[in-house]
């Protein structure tokens, strides 16, 4: 049996049941009563201190000494910057053969601001010199077929229009004579000597006119009077012969009317954009030429357009131009 919470009590060790303590055996199971160790001789205290001293108490933790560190021979510091060395050399190596895509600086640009101009021309043919001395030449000694078709769109003056020119024109020793036709209605003019001469065809009578309209001078033709206001566009057949092409740069500024052989200050608009195709024989004489005067609207809109084409024949054949017959 064991002992009970109190003195006067004791329990049973088979089933637990508390009885007097003087009584022989268990009231509850007959179980006798057997005494048990003293409980004042048990241990108290931490279990640390009761197992101290016995197989079951906790080892010493022993914390081994950290070694001091080792300082890096001299050797070992000269081998490792050798070996550097090495490895940067083959890097820089590698660099300059153009194994690794080495980013390049971009240099800084410095733009000063300047005025616009064109551009100069790309080096003309030798013949185009003398293209324009022939065109520049105020004895120009030739015969034009010139067409030029005029079309104003209906946005301008509230209703399309279009009109077609045809002219004939010789030119010799700074005279020129010459026909056009627009519609039904026909002149023939005569510039001799600075004086202009017209007169309605077919059979209308000579009479002088003052003021002389732009187109009449021609001279110089297409108001060329620089290399840099064409450029060479290549070689090319026009007209069945071989030719050189050429076309107008910004350089260019020409007096449409006189290029276009209209008064076009009659017309609803002035045109902002100019071009002028030509072809020149090997000799630099002139065979055909392409001129286009236009207008568009910011949608694109082509509100006036003026085409011009010129047939060049009979370049040195013309015979003098004489003062026509008055009566």
């Amino acid at each position: 049996m064991e002992t009970g919470s109190e003195e006067r009590y004791v329990r049973c060790r088979r089933c637990h049941g508390v009885f007097e303590a003087g009584l022989a055996n268990c009231s509850r199971c007959g179980t006798a009563y057997v005494p048990t160790a003293d409980e004042s001789a048990t241990q108290t205290g931490s279990f640390v201190d009761r197992y101290q001293g016995t197989e079951f108490a906790e080892p010493e933790i022993q914390v081994a000494a950290r070694p001091p560190a080792a300082r890096p021979s001299m050797g070992l510091i000269l081998s490792m910057g050798a070996g550097l060395v090495i490895v940067a050399a083959v890097l820089g190596a590698m660099v300059m053969l153009g194994t690794f895509d080495v980013a390049t600086p971009t240099p800084r640009i410095v733009v000063a601001a300047i005025t616009p101009s064109p551009s100069p021309s790309p080096t003309l043919p030798p013949a185009v010199t003398r293209t324009l001395e022939q065109l520049a030449d105020p004895d120009l000694n030739m015969h034009m077929s010139i067409r030029t078709t005029v079309s104003v769109n209906a946005r301008v003056t509230g209703h399309s229009s279009s009109s077609i020119v045809n002219m004939e024109v010789d030119c010799a020793g700074g005279n020129e004579a010459g026909t056009n036709q627009t519609g039904n209605i026909s002149q023939e003019w005569r510039l001799v000597n600075g004086t202009y001469y017209v007169r309605q065809l077919p059979g209308g009578t000579w009479h002088a006119k003052v003021g002389i309209t732009p187109f009449i001078v021609l001279s110089p033709l297409f108001s060329l009077t620089d290399s840099r206001q064409l450029q060479y566009l290549g070689p090319d057949e026009k007209n069945g012969v071989q030719a050189d092409k050429l076309e107008s740069t910004a350089w260019w500024t020409p007096d449409v009317g006189k290029v276009s052989g209209l008064d076009v200050t009659t017309l609803s608009m002035s045109p902002q954009h100019t071009q002028l195709f030509l072809w020149v024989a090997s000799d630099g004489s002139p065979v055909y030429a392409s001129f286009r005067a236009w207008t568009d609207a910011t949608d694109g809109t082509n509100l006036l357009d003026i085409e011009t084409t010129y047939t060049f024949t009979n370049l040195g054949e013309v015979e003098p131009i004489p003062s026509p017959t008055m009566k």
